[in-house]
């Protein structure tokens, strides 16, 4: 047997054509050839292969035992070189062959669901997942992520490009049976305790550190990583929070058993931004980031500003995220 090269990918794809027609007459006259030149193209491919693959004597022609082998081969030979330029062609249009978005677990439905339609198109291979943001960072860091939606901000993670997309404030949230009228943090305080967040989360880290700004040292009796489970636990008047709107608004099933209040005393939010390695996905985070400010425009903040008219909405610009606050905090900005 002769060495097995020499032929290229247009050989296979004439032999398909004839396979497929059992003709190579009409095989020439679909690939817009002579008779003669695909005859020497499958003559070639016998040559190099060195065996027969078609039987000439036979009418329509036929295949011999290794002319079927190599039809059905050839075919998903060429469907894989076909799926290779697209992806290629896709990495310099800003596509990705595969891309793994880490989604801080604050956004779940219906932003992953809309997410997922907007981008499905446009990559090969696409999973998104969710979690806290260590888990992100982690992620991020390790290369087992692309790219995340976070609310850590990084400072620390090495040379890391973010992409801001919203800015939301840190809100007051307690049993609906309490009274709301001139409530603080001291009277809070000492009528039952603070639903925490778990230290090691990003928000728990927040929440902690304005604590300690204000001097204010709680005790400590219940602490989660679940902000269903936070408002669950204050929606059964088993204590008070700190929250975003967007952990909240999801929840809408216990959203009438708590209120939503204006954090008392020096205000403070966070910041959720795409998160990319330079150099790595950077188009298509730009992509996505746009798209987040799209979703949560849409999806959110209309819910969000309904609920609390005590927010305002500081509606995204070219290139720029959302703020969220109150009047005093976005003139400040």
């Amino acid at each position: 047997m002769k060495p097995f090269s020499g032929y290229d990918l247009r050989t296979l794809e004439i032999f398909t054509q004839v396979c497929e027609l059992r003709s190579m007459t009409l095989a020439a006259q679909r690939l817009g050839m002579t008779q003669p030149a695909v005859s020497q193209a499958i003559r070639h491919l016998e040559d190099v292969l060195g065996v027969p693959l078609v039987d000439r004597r036979s009418r329509p022609l036929m295949l011999t035992a290794a002319g079927e082998w190599l039809s059905r081969t050839a075919g998903q030979v060429l469907q894989d070189a076909k799926q290779i330029a697209l992806t290629i062609r896709q990495f310099g249009e800003g596509r990705a062959l595969r891309l793994r978005i880490g989604l801080v677990d604050s956004l779940s439905d219906p932003f992953v669901p809309a997410m997922m339609k907007r981008l499905t198109p446009t990559v090969h291979y696409l999973s998104i997942s969710s979690g806290l943001a260590r888990t992100l960072r982690a992620g991020l860091i390790d290369r087992s992520l692309d790219l995340i939606i976070t609310n850590d901000p990084l400072d620390d993670a090495g040379e890391i490009r973010k992409i801001p997309i919203l800015t939301e404030p840190y809100l007051l949230v307690v049993p609906a049976s309490l009274n709301a009228k001139d409530i603080s943090l001291a009277h809070l305080a000492s009528t039952m305790p603070l639903i925490r967040w778990n230290a090691r989360s990003q928000t728990g880290a927040d929440i902690e550190r304005q604590l300690g700004r204000l001097r204010i040292d709680l005790s400590r009796h219940f602490e989660f990583d679940s902000a269903r489970t936070i408002l669950g636990m204050v929606a059964a008047e088993l204590g008070w929070a700190i929250m975003t709107p967007l952990s909240i608004f999801e929840m809408n099933p216990v959203l009438n058993k708590v209120k939503l209040l204006p954090f008392p005393g020096p205000s403070f939010s966070r910041t959720i931004a795409v998160a990319v390695p330079p150099g790595e996905n950077e188009t298509l985070a730009e992509q996505i980031g746009r798209v987040s400010v799209k979703l949560l425009q849409d999806l959110y903040v209309p819910e969000i500003l309904n609920a609390l008219p005590w927010l305002v909405f500081e509606k995204a610009k070219e290139g720029k995220s959302i703020r969220i606050g109150s009047r005093n905090d976005l003139a400040a900005h």
